[in-house]
């Protein structure tokens, strides 16, 4: 047990022994129970006292009186935390509690006195503790280092057995004293060692000035022992211990990358002239040794270290002696530095300024990506993971985010110049949708929107300097603004071979779109879901199934987001090369996933359920109703799930609406963006909602249960050049929208001027399987328009209509593009169980709390020894995880739609096997506030809160992404609790009247 319990023991002891006393009194001058200790809070509440902490007269008056005025206590439990000299000293000092009357009810047995050198004597059985035991000066060290002043005493008798109990002398007790305080308890009377220097001089230098006062006589011996010690430690005897923890973390940190490190360290510092001669191989070992034996020490000391260095030991050491702005200084830097955060900070920044030169300069940046990527450097060992890992800043995070979507985007740029190159010298005939596909996809062309939006919010919006600007050298800040204009280079660059490639695959669909549409084909439309897809792979008599629509989802989101989450729980049987209909709209191709045919099959358009019972009918052979359910819970983001049966059926609105409502704002270049970047809707809506709703109900699924993924349409930025319609070639206005309009003549008779219809294409109804008539009612009346072709913008164009307002959203659907109509189209199975090299438990933590409380949430991760999960791992090897965490409202409305999520820290994790059973623990501290409330939940005083952890890790060649969440309600208080005579303010209220 320890001393510290022990000491609690000893006050509950006591206290167990008088608790049917009528009232009990506590005198504790030194503090020995805190006023947050629980333990004898609960003892008094058992035994029915009222307890009172005091430490000044008119503190303990007012929490009397009320005391008294409480008739469900009888009894009092008076704890008088009154310093000694506060009973000696009157004037301006707050007078000490008086309590006569409270000791007229109080039994002399009923009355403790509590003191150090008393709970010494009991515990060690020795009666020699001096009385300078209980000397505030003392007392303080000794409460803050009891275990080891126990420790240290056992030494004084082990070591020293002729020193028998009493003849216990007073350069014994500082001695025991001072080895508590400065960390080397288990050294007392002993001769020191190498980790004593360690410990005694770069450990504990803050209590070893403050021993220099109590216990001269004990420091000098100390001192005299380090003099005989080597450098750094022989430097503490005669030094100021911030000089040598300087000297020495320069020298660490020079060591590193500079074999005449001594020098420039004088050069940069010419007060460390007398502490550079250190052993390179002592200072390996030293600082080593530092970071093992008290990591948050050094933490500080480092950081310490780095903020005293200004922009001209900077500029000096950066850039003349670590050349930081060439290929090779900046990734020796980054390969090398174990220890600063800012070194490899600005040293990343630079090689993410030239990683952004096209064609990229590759020669050194697979180095530095392997470097720095936890999924480039994916397995580490415990002898070469560097301390520097361990102190990840927010602003390192960030670069490395960026550095690693640049790393990307270069990749990709240079396969979708090799494609655009392709499909330049491409005959038509040899464009194929599934020579798209494989680019597209299997080159992750798809995911060059994505990225790049999320590295330009991260450039433009996020900190990526390690220090304020002005205290940097020039280079750095000329970087970043180098970076932005990069970015920007790079996204119009890639808009305008984006552009380039649509207009192949436009080509490509005119071609083929009728004949995939009249037959089967590689490419299975959504209106041939249920037919070619679920049908084949579903037993509908023996087999559970669940069929999840998204609408607006497209490749990269699939590929990026949701996949990565499933194919830990889900184990993958097919992936069918798919199409949106057109118009890829979701009236036509949501509903004709449901129906199983074309819209010239169930249009007019009846209930989604309808149809799908129709479809399960002619293809499955279902004889069943198709109920609608109320999703579970909030139901956020999920817009109708449908039961058939064995068949779940669930639609989820990804992104479509947020899609629709987002416009475009012009910047002072002139230059139009998106009001919201496509990375946020990814990161803040579609990513939190696969997280906790979708993965809601996958973890629900049974073993075997058969899961069918697609979606309805993608999307694709709109462009901005206008094509004008003859309001006399359209029933009605409304038939013309952005991305496609229906005609209601042939196309050859309609009025249009050469340079429209230059950049149209045109399709009858009946290419595309699409009604031809419908009607239409008003309140005017009905009317039944016909359409004799269906017309879509060519790329870089979208569509106006004469006396309506043109204002296109940044992006949308409808229209022909490989965005809008490259569609997933899976068949996945639930695995028997969770494999994987890591599994997850739930996250514990309060489900309620009060406002401004501090809540801890954990999650604790396992990592896996199954021969399935460590294929591609060798003993030994660490798994690099990354970890992230957002707490979102439960609330459903429309004011919570645009609420942020709290994004809380990034974290980065290193799981080692070595461990063995012992899992891995991700820790989470925050305070929710009303701040983060919305109106309704500041009305009901309650916020509902979900949080959610998820993790990332590469296994082989494939990234897992998985989560846990949990729900908790914060209750807001109605209104401020102002404590009568808060701890702090009794020395000020207590005050007497200054005499006249």
């Amino acid at each position: 047990m320890q001393a510290n319990q022990t000491l609690q023991s000893w006050v509950l002891e006591k206290l167990e022994t008088i608790k049917e006393s009528p009232n009990i009194l506590v005198r504790d001058p030194l503090g020995t129970i805190p006023r947050e200790d629980r333990q004898v809070g609960n003892f008094a509440i058992t035994n029915g006292f009222m307890p009172l902490w005091a430490t000044t007269n008119l503190a303990f008056r007012q929490l009397y009186e009320l005391a008294k005025a409480d008739p469900s206590y009888k009894k009092l439990l008076l704890i008088d935390q009154a310093p000694v000299f506060r009973n000696n000293v009157v004037g301006k000092k707050a007078p000490p509690p008086f309590y006569p009357d409270f000791l007229a009810q109080t039994p002399i047995q009923a009355r403790l006195e509590l003191d150090l050198r008393h709970f010494l004597r009991e515990i060690t059985g020795d009666s020699g503790w001096p009385h300078e035991t209980n000397e505030p000066r003392y007392a303080r060290l000794i409460m803050l280092h009891l275990d080891g002043v126990v420790l240290a005493y056992q030494n004084l008798r082990n070591i020293a057995p002729g020193r028998s109990a009493g003849r216990f002398t007073d350069q014994d007790f500082k001695r025991i004293v001072a080895f508590a305080a400065l960390g080397v308890a288990e050294s007392a009377f002993k001769k020191l060692d190498a980790r004593d220097y360690w410990k005694i001089g770069l450990l504990g230098h803050e209590s070893f000035e403050e021993l220099e006062h109590l216990a001269p006589e004990v420091t000098a011996t100390i001192k005299d022992e380090l003099r005989q010690a080597p450098a750094p430690f022989c430097w503490l005897a005669d030094h100021d211990h911030e000089t040598v923890i300087r000297a020495f973390y320069l020298a660490v940190l020079l060591n590193q990358h500079l074999p005449n490190w001594k020098l420039v360290l004088v050069h940069l510092d010419s007060s460390l002239i007398k502490l550079t001669n250190i052993d390179p191989a002592v200072l390996q070992e030293a600082s080593a040794r530092l970071v093992e034996l008290d990591p948050e020490q050094a933490r500080r000391d480092l950081e310490t270290l780095e903020q005293s260095l200004d922009q001209d030991a900077l500029q000096s050491l950066l850039i003349e002696h670590l050349k930081l702005e060439e290929p090779e200084g900046f990734t020796a830097v980054l390969e090398k530095e174990s220890y600063s955060t800012l070194l490899r900070g600005l040293a990343l920044l630079l090689a993410l300024e030239q990683l952004l030169v096209y064609p990229p300069k590759r020669d050194a940046q697979p180095r530095i990506y392997q470097a720095v990527s936890p999924d480039g450097n994916q397995l580490t060992t415990a002898s070469n993971k560097s301390f520097v890992e361990s102190r990840a800043s927010q602003p390192w995070l960030d670069l490395v985010e960026v550095y690693r979507l640049a790393y990307r985007i270069q990749a990709i740029r240079v396969d979708l110049n090799g494609f655009i190159k392709q499909l330049k010298v491409s005959k038509p005939e040899q464009l194929t949708y599934k020579l798209f596909r494989d680019w597209w996809n299997g080159k992750q062309l798809n995911r060059l929107e994505y990225y790049l939006s999320a590295m330009e919010r991260l450039v433009y919006n996020n900190n990526l300097l390690m220090r304020d600007e002005n205290e940097l050298p020039i280079i750095f800040q000329d970087a970043v603004s180098s970076l932005k204009t990069k970015v920007s280079e790079i996204k119009q660059e890639v808009n305008d071979l984006l552009g380039a490639l649509n207009v192949r695959f436009q080509e490509m669909v005119v071609r083929q779109y009728p004949t995939w549409v009249a037959e089967d084909s590689e490419v299975r439309l959504t209106s041939q879901f249920l037919r070619r897809c679920l049908k084949p792979y579903w037993d509908i008599e023996t087999e559970k199934a669940a069929v999840f629509v998204f609408d607006g989802m497209r490749y990269d989101i699939w590929d990026e987001l949701l996949r990565p989450m499933l194919e830990d729980r889900l184990e993958l049987l097919e992936d069918f090369p798919a199409s949106a209909l057109l118009p890829s709209e979701t009236e036509v191709s949501r509903w004709a996933i449901a129906a199983g045919t074309e819209p010239q099959q169930f249009w007019p358009r009846k209930a989604e359920n309808m149809h799908l019972k129709e479809g399960l009918t002619r293809e499955c052979g279902y004889t069943g109703e198709v109920v609608p359910l109320v999703p579970e819970g909030a139901g956020t983001g999920e817009t109708v799930r449908y039961r058939a049966g064995n068949l779940d059926y669930y639609i989820f609105e990804f992104c479509d609406k947020a899609l629709h409502s987002m416009q475009v704002k012009k910047l002072d270049d002139g230059s139009e963006v998106p009001t919201r970047p496509l990375a946020y809707v990814y990161e803040q809506q579609i990513k939190n909602l696969i997280e906790t709703e979708v993965m809601a109900i996958v973890r629900h699924l049974d073993p075997g249960t058969k899961v069918f993924i697609t979606a309805d349409h993608g999307f694709g930025p709109v462009a901005r050049q206008k094509l004008w319609f003859d309001s006399n070639d359209l029933n009605d206005p409304a038939d013309c929208v952005y991305l496609h309009a229906l005609l209601k003549v042939p196309i050859e008779q309609a009025l249009l001027p050469n340079h429209v219809r230059a950049n149209i294409i045109s399709f009858t109804p009946q290419q595309l399987r699409m009604y031809d008539h419908e009607t239409i009612t008003k309140k005017t009346g009905s009317y039944y328009p016909k359409y004799e072709a269906v017309v879509f913008p060519k790329v870089g164009y979208s569509f106006s209509r004469n006396g309506f307002p043109y204002r296109p959203d940044a992006y949308s659907h409808g229209g022909i593009s490989i965005q809008e109509l490259m569609i997933p189209m899976v068949v996945m199975k639930v695995k028997t169980r969770e494999k994987g090299l890591l599994t997850l438990d739930p996250i514990s933590g309060p489900n309620e709390a009060l406002e401004g409380e501090e809540l801890v949430f954990r999650l604790q991760l396992h990592r896996t020894t199954s021969r399935t999960s460590s294929r591609n791992q060798k003993d030994g090897e660490d798994l690099a995880v990354e970890v992230e965490a957002t707490c979102t409202s439960l609330e459903v409305g429309e004011e919570t739609e645009d609420a942020q999520p709290l994004n809380l820290p990034r974290q980065l994790l290193y799981l080692s096997r070595q461990e063995g059973e012992r899992p891995a623990e991700v820790i989470y501290r925050f305070k929710p506030g009303r701040e983060q409330a919305t109106l309704s939940e500041l009305q009901h005083e309650r916020m509902k809160r979900l949080l959610t952890i998820t993790i990332s890790y590469r296994e082989g060649r494939r990234t897992v992404r998985k989560s846990q969440s949990l729900r908790f309600t914060v209750q807001l208080k109605s209104e401020r609790v102002i404590r009568r005579v808060p701890s702090s303010l009794g020395s000020i209220m207590g005050l007497t009247p200054r005499q006249k």
